[in-house]
């Protein structure tokens, strides 16, 4: 490479630091996933905490609608199906976070396009409350300003990945 070893050196730094965020923006996310759905059951009440994976939200909705407990029964008798459904995804979050702080090229990019594809339905979701369901736009800020977070977590995911990539490539 025509670089100095110590601008090389910083090009790797700048690889290790960008791949450690994206990790803790990972653990984040399956921190978040865990919490809303927890909530949610334990509760009674659905917050969203912006960041966290849809695809439980989902699920965890289906199971609070078709009111599988009986009368008295605890909260957790129709948790724990929600929260089984869910274990898949938060553990493959989970993986992806290590793999990426271990700055690996391909999980880092593989957590990218998920969390793409979850951000994608998050933003379908809001589009169908505003367009089919005729939503007021008020109540839905809070899932907007979740949009902005997210587009924060996949420019930070994007820019890990495109360095391990650069790093990769210049080895």
């Amino acid at each position: 490479m025509n670089g100095s070893p110590q601008t090389e050196q910083d090009f790797a730094k700048s690889g290790n630091a960008r791949a450690k965020i994206a990790a803790v923006w990972l653990y984040l996310v399956v921190a978040t996933t865990v919490l809303n759905s927890l909530m949610l059951f334990k509760f009674s009440h659905f917050v969203n905490l912006l960041i966290g994976l849809s695809i439980t939200q989902f699920i965890d909705a289906a199971f609070v609608g078709m009111q599988l407990e009986p009368p008295g029964a605890p909260w957790w008798y129709t948790a724990a199906p929600a929260l089984v459904l869910d274990a898949p995804f938060v553990i493959l979050v989970l993986v992806l976070a290590m793999k990426v702080s271990n700055q690996r090229r391909r999980a880092t990019g593989f957590a990218f396009w998920i969390y793409a594809i979850d951000t994608f339905l998050v933003a379908l979701s809001f589009t169908a409350s505003i367009a089919i369901l005729h939503s007021p736009i008020w109540p839905l800020a809070w899932q907007d300003s979740g949009l902005v977070a997210r587009g924060i977590g996949l420019w930070i995911l994007f820019r890990a990945w495109r360095r391990l990539v650069k790093t990769e490539i210049s080895a």
